[in-house]
């Protein structure tokens, strides 16, 4: 009897999503041009700046050129992986082909970060010339290489999420703005100077310096599922459960975050940088969860029902809806601001309210849709900034005393003024900090008309849970 032997080849071992989008990427003629153009320049600016000196020009000229391709052309060609699908109406063809929404996200991005690290490591031997000929350091200029491939796939990972936004101008705002203002400054050159201050500096021991490679290494893959996450939810069905697992695996990411950051507690500056880390796990896992449409399925339900009273507490925050996330957002806050102290948790508690406002002004803009609350979130935000510069303005015209309690009124105004001291004796930064507790005593009002809506759901879940 004949035996089949089943094929391992290249398209055997890979998502099929992958390959299929690798294959086309490969054919394309920005991958072809971008190589062939990157090369020619490099080889142009070694010849110029001879390669037998280490100058700083030289090394400055291919450092920015490779950040242009990787942070830039790559990340921005993912602006339209999704939408377009949707536009030509082949997103049901692909999901009939039984690939997840998570896999078809990953694919897409795969595709793109698989291409951008075949730029990357072509560059390799442009460094090891370097190294040769000039007396580089070799294993600062490879690892400098490699975080900035990651840093790449983190901004690949951002627009290939945003992509699912059908409108063209929010995407266009979304990932625009970023790339532009702080994709070369921020996330670059801000790991490099970080990485080059560590190294240098003699009291970090190699342990530390490991853990907190380590650490960079585990926010840029956290940052990634959260991101690449946060599209697939976009396009999964209602009766996905992917809004629990992106819940569970942010609130695990808090502590790991914390836990790394206690591994290297003898570097003040990671030390310091521990109530920015929690800032960015807030944000973005509560803004993710507050974006979520709400679902009048008993079937999202059930699983928390059936696991008696502990499953029915666990479901206020993690099953899937907007107002479940604004609870599972308060208890993020609740949680980071338990892990700092002084003015860092009143300034996590203000960034809070930030996202709580935003996210009431959305759900007034969204009273009787539902859907698309994240362009609704951003024109919430949109409103926010105004309300924001307007008080600004105000104050700053009139120079009144008497006016400056409504600094008090919004976050943004309030993380301006300062901690202590204020004439007539009163603390306008504490009123603030009190003030500001209106914003999720507004939306907690939403929420609750929210949870009135699927109450026939959780009827029904309750009841096929005890049959």
């Amino acid at each position: 009897m004949t035996t089949v032997t089943p094929l391992t080849d290249f398209p055997d071992l890979l998502s099929p999503m992958v390959v299929k989008e690798l294959r086309q990427g490969l054919r394309t003629r920005l991958f072809g041009g971008v190589l062939l153009v990157l090369h020619a320049l490099l080889v142009l600016i070694t010849l110029m700046g001879d390669a037998s000196s280490n100058g700083t020009e030289v090394r400055g000229l291919m450092d920015g050129l490779l950040v242009f391709v990787l942070y830039f052309i790559f990340p921005l060609s993912g602006f339209s992986a999704l939408a377009g699908e949707m536009k030509a109406n082949t997103m049901d063809m692909l999901v009939l082909t039984r690939l997840s929404a998570g896999r078809i996200v990953l694919g897409k991005w795969a595709s793109i970060i698989v291409q951008s690290l075949l730029v990357t490591v072509s560059v390799v031997p442009y460094i090891v010339a370097r190294y040769v000929y000039g007396g580089a350091d070799l294993f600062q200029d490879i690892l400098t290489l490699g975080f900035q491939w990651v840093a790449s796939a983190v901004l690949t990972a951002g627009v290939v999420a945003l992509s699912t936004q059908k409108q063209f101008w929010l995407r266009a705002i979304f990932i625009a703005v970023p790339l532009l203002l702080s994709g070369v400054s921020s996330v670059g050159w801000m790991l490099m100077g970080t990485m080059s201050r560590t190294m240098a500096s003699g009291g970090t021991t190699t342990t530390a310096m490991g853990w907190q490679y380590a650490g960079w290494i585990f926010g840029a893959a956290w940052l990634i599922f959260a991101l690449l996450s946060f599209g697939a939810s976009r396009i999964a069905p209602a009766s996905s459960m992917l809004p629990v697992i992106k819940r569970l695996v942010n609130l695990a990411a808090l502590f790991l975050m914390v836990l790394m950051a206690w591994l290297v507690a003898g570097m003040a500056s990671v030390s310091s940088a521990l109530p920015e880390v929690l800032v960015v796990v807030l944000v973005v896992a509560s803004v993710d969860a507050m974006t979520d449409d709400v679902r009048k399925l008993p079937s999202i339900y059930l699983p928390f029902f059936k696991r008696g009273w502990w499953g029915r507490l666990a479901g206020l925050f993690l099953a899937p809806g907007w107002m479940h996330g604004f609870l599972y957002s308060l208890l993020l806050a609740g949680i980071c601001i338990a892990l700092v102290r002084g003015p860092d948790a009143a300034n996590i508690w203000l960034v809070g309210c930030c996202m709580w406002a935003s996210v009431f002004f959305a759900q007034l803009l969204a009273f009787r849709r539902t859907g698309e609350y994240l362009s609704a979130t951003f024109a919430g935000a949109c409103m926010l900034a105004f309300f924001t510069m307007l008080i600004f303005m105000v104050q700053t015209s009139s120079r009144k005393e008497e006016l400056k309690w409504l600094s008090s009124l919004f976050p943004i105004n309030t993380m301006s003024m300062p901690h202590h001291g204020s004439t007539a004796g009163m603390n306008y930064y504490d009123l603030g900090l009190i003030a500001n507790g209106v914003w999720p005593f507004l939306l907690l009002l939403l929420a609750l008309r929210a949870f009135r809506q699927t109450r026939p759901a959780r009827l029904e879940a309750h009841q096929l849970a005890r049959s």
